[in-house]
């Protein structure tokens, strides 16, 4: 009796090899007709029986599966199981499917990439992101994951963007290459080869000249820089200062670093070391937004006079620059406050009243060029009009202040 079950439990099991296999050919037959319903019905019914074939049968499964992935456009499917298939036949000593899947992978990275390029200059960074993902697994280097890590910033997927980026800096990567290049005459231009041994060939040529070889520029620079905005983005500011000291040992003169630490200083609030950072970046680069914001440093610590004069040093630099006429005006006004309190404790006495308005009107003159020029640069700004309004009250400019009476009545209707 158990010989009997034996004989009939082979019997079966042969049945449904020969059914397999049949089936695995009509999806093949199917696939070169391009009759993908019948393609996909077919290896449906044989990767039903995968776990009963033996190794060949479950390579020619994967391949044609592959092929019908990629042939309906599902490239996820396609590359896992193409890699899949390579790995298979690589433990069990086959070796049939692996170049023509090898072959298919570049071929697939190369539509891939296309696809990453075009969703790109779209702006659908996430479809980008999805398909540079895939082009990881077909090549994964740390190039493309670089790309891959950009591409998650510009789709908003920070964390992952950091993650990654955090590998590549951590294992020193800086995306430098090596390029060879030569002069073509009849074209007048540079161009770039494959390879050294193309290069000298070409070079024995009278169409090129000047061979070279040469190192890209370092992104390590760059590197650091997206992962500070990875960070800001997700709100890590102590993992971001910690990364800047880091980053500025290997780095000292990178501007890049100094600015994410002067605004770490202004988002905890100190504003002496945040002038301290943006006086190192004017030293290395006189730009007027520096200035700029070493004045703004100085008008939070409340030191005005020194405000003023980096906020004139930023108008030096550039004479539209209107955050900095305002700045100044501010700095300017900063004692009118207290006047106005001090007058208005004073109203019954002439002579303090009298010196003090003479003060607070010495004030106004003082801060009046910046808000004009401000207005001059802005002047949809409702609340310098009122400010210029109350200034020319009060140095008894009545055409002038006339006219922002004017211009504030119409500004508000």
């Amino acid at each position: 009796m158990k010989k009997i079950v034996l004989f009939v439990l082979t019997l079966m099991l042969s049945a449904s090899v020969f059914a397999q296999k049949k089936e695995i050919k009509a999806a093949e037959k199917a696939l070169k007709k391009n009759d993908v319903a019948a393609a996909q019905a077919s290896l449906k019914q044989a990767e039903s029986l995968f776990d009963q074939a033996d190794a060949k049968t479950k390579a020619r499964i994967l391949f044609v599966k592959a092929q019908l992935s990629e042939q309906t456009g599902d490239e996820e499917t396609a590359v896992k199981t193409y890699k899949k298939l390579v790995d298979f036949e690589k433990e069990n000593g086959l070796n049939k499917y692996t170049k023509p899947a090898k072959d298919a992978l570049v071929n697939l990275g190369q539509s891939l990439l296309k696809k990453v390029d075009e969703a790109n200059k779209n702006k659908d960074y996430a479809k980008a992101e999805k398909y540079m993902k895939l082009v990881c697994d077909v090549a994964p280097n740390d190039d493309n994951l670089y790309i891959l890590a950009v591409l998650q910033l510009y789709s908003k997927n920070y964390q992952s963007a950091y993650d990654n980026l955090k590998k590549l800096y951590d294992k020193g990567y800086d995306g430098v290459r090596t390029v060879y290049k030569l002069y073509d005459k009849n074209a007048q231009k540079d161009i770039t080869v494959s390879d050294e041994k193309t290069m000298k060939f070409l070079a024995k040529t009278d169409q090129y000249e000047n061979p070279r070889v040469e190192k890209t520029k370092s992104k390590r620079s760059e590197l650091v820089t997206n992962m500070l905005f990875a960070l800001n983005k997700l709100g890590k500011d102590e993992e971001a200062y910690q990364l800047i000291k880091k980053a500025q040992a290997e780095d000292p003169d990178n501007t890049d670093l100094i600015i994410g630490e002067a605004n770490y200083y202004l988002k905890k609030g100190d504003s002496k070391k945040f002038a301290d950072a943006m006086k190192r970046l004017f030293e290395k680069n006189p730009k007027p937004a520096y200035a700029y914001n070493i004045g703004f440093g100085y008008y939070k610590m409340g030191k005005q006079q020194e405000a003023l004069k980096w906020f004139n040093k930023a108008i030096e630099l550039d004479p539209n620059y209107k955050d900095a006429y305002m700045g100044a005006g501010l700095a300017a006004l900063s004692k009118e406050r207290e006047l106005v309190d001090q007058i208005n404790q004073n109203l019954d006495h002439p002579k303090k009243y009298d010196a003090l308005m003479a003060q607070l009107n010495e004030v106004y003159r003082k801060a009046l060029p910046y808000l004009e020029k401000y207005h001059e640069l802005d002047p949809s700004d409702i609340n310098t009009v009122r400010t210029l309004k109350k200034i020319y009250t009060s140095l008894d400019m009545t055409d002038k202040a006339k006219e922002m009476r004017a211009l504030l009545k119409q500004m508000k209707q």
